[in-house]
């Protein structure tokens, strides 16, 4: 949901590629599945610890941030551990599988390396 609205054009002939931004949507129909995407940030603070630092005042207090999302009805299939992509996110394998609106699919984002989020985005936790 986006506070106040969203407004977009349709260029079908433009070049995605050259598109500063993108959009991912999905219909608003019955049997959506809410989902939990969890992403987690480094668990130290510093790149690299030297010898005279204390290993607890680069203890990092903020590692997870989740996010909830719908996503489509096909995603109520996924069972624990599977590893899924989605688009323009990135890879994620399942912690729990869907069971009901009050316990949603919960997927934790699969570290791919790169400092920039496959989406551009830099999610809820700024990765480095």
């Amino acid at each position: 949901k986006v506070e106040g609205g969203l407004e977009g054009k349709f260029i079908p002939d433009g070049d995605v590629k050259a598109a500063k931004r993108k959009i991912s949507w999905i219909a608003d129909v019955p049997g959506n599945t809410p989902v939990i995407l969890a992403e987690f940030d480094n668990l130290i603070s510093k790149d690299k610890l030297e010898e005279d630092d204390k290993f607890e005042d680069y203890i990092n207090p903020d590692t997870e941030a989740d996010t909830e999302v719908i996503g489509d009805a096909g995603l109520k299939t996924l069972k624990e551990h599977d590893i899924i992509q989605l688009e323009r996110r990135g890879f994620y394998r399942v912690d729990r599988a869907y069971v009901n609106e009050s316990k949603p699919l919960k997927l934790f984002m699969i570290p791919d390396g790169k400092k920039k989020a496959m989406s551009g985005l830099d999610g809820k936790l700024a990765h480095r």
